[in-house]
């Protein structure tokens, strides 16, 4: 019997869905990513990429029509990132995809909520219907925000499967005198950038040897290597949890400093995030600042951490399990 075949489709949003059909590649199914919206300045690895840009609505969606015509002939399983199908039809208030269709033809229907996706915006009157839309024909959904939990009902939080912690090779940061704070915002609104530069500022006028090193717009692969080249991250502040950059910088054995909602904590005391509000970030950066074996030990926590949660491996198993044959190799090595 072939392989199971799984395609991730239409973005490859914060490197998750990658990260993740490369662990189903391991596992010993066959597994794809295919990109109708190319995921910013991070230019994320793909398999096939279909950057439409500006075209007209009727190339985009003829286009995605062909690929959909196509994928059904070879997929079985149809995981759908972003919160986003292939062929969106919004009209009147109400929103319409393919997925009943594709459910209709004995495909397994996957879909994975990351954030901005379905995170209620003002003024927004299609987000609630298209992500409603989503659920209903979804044989699982998941999120990867425990704060999306109330938006997203029947689907269940799984951890972010962005990085492989087992590649990466933890090297200690370089000892240039300052300690170097990396903070690397997708959206510097969303992400509290405003309070991490406040924060760095004031202490370097306190004249604490701490320097700031804003990572955005840049490539994947810089931002690795400046987060190599940083001693802590300060992640995200306002939202109540850490992002896919932070599990970066756990498996380089970093600390990581964001604001967590305890009531929405799946994690609870195990995991090893350095709290901090916006009001509180000045003396948590002045305490790890002055103690260099307080930011290793939290920095070998948060690789530990890491190690045992986000693997995607376990991920990927967790995500299939009962829904679809686990491979014979993967079966044995159980």
């Amino acid at each position: 019997m072939r392989p199971t075949r799984i395609l991730h489709t239409p973005t490859n949003v914060g490197n998750h869905p990658l990260s993740l059909s490369r662990a189903e590649r391991e596992l010993g199914f066959e597994s794809d990513v295919v990109d109708f919206i190319p995921a910013h300045a991070f230019r994320y690895e793909v398999d096939r990429s279909y950057d439409l840009g500006n075209r007209p609505l009727y190339v985009h969606l003829a286009r995605r029509g062909s690929f959909l015509v196509e994928a059904v002939r070879r997929y079985d399983v149809f995981h759908y990132n972003w919160g986003q199908p292939l062929l969106p039809v919004r009209v009147a208030g109400r929103a319409f995809n393919e997925l009943a269709l594709v459910k209709r033809l004995g495909k397994t229907v996957l879909v994975t909520f990351q954030g901005s996706d379905v995170r209620p915006r003002p003024g927004d009157r299609y987000q609630a219907p298209s992500a409603a839309a989503m659920l209903r024909h979804a044989n699982r959904a998941f999120y990867l925000n425990p704060d999306l939990a109330p938006h997203v009902p029947g689907a269940r939080f799984v951890p972010y499967a962005s990085v492989d912690v087992r590649a990466v090779e933890p090297v200690a940061p370089p000892d240039g005198g300052e300690v170097v704070v990396g903070h690397a915002p997708s959206n510097r609104r969303i992400k509290g950038t405003e309070h991490v530069i406040a924060a760095v500022e004031a202490l370097r006028g306190e004249g604490v040897p701490v320097r700031l090193d804003l990572i955005e717009g840049v490539p994947h692969a810089e931002a690795l290597a400046r987060l190599n080249a940083a001693d802590l991250l300060v992640d995200q502040l306002l939202l109540g949890w850490y992002g896919g950059v932070a599990v970066e910088a756990m498996a380089r054995a970093r600390p990581v400093v964001a604001a967590i909602d305890e009531s929405r904590n799946p994690f609870g005391d195990r995991l090893p995030i350095v709290r901090a509000s916006a009001a509180t970030l000045p003396d948590r950066l002045r305490e790890l600042v002055a103690d260099r074996d307080a930011r290793r030990r939290a920095g070998a926590a948060a690789r530990a951490f890491a190690l045992a949660e986000h693997d995607p491996r376990a991920i990927a198993r967790s995500i299939l399990d009962g829904l679809v044959p686990v491979p014979q190799e993967d079966q044995r090595a159980m």
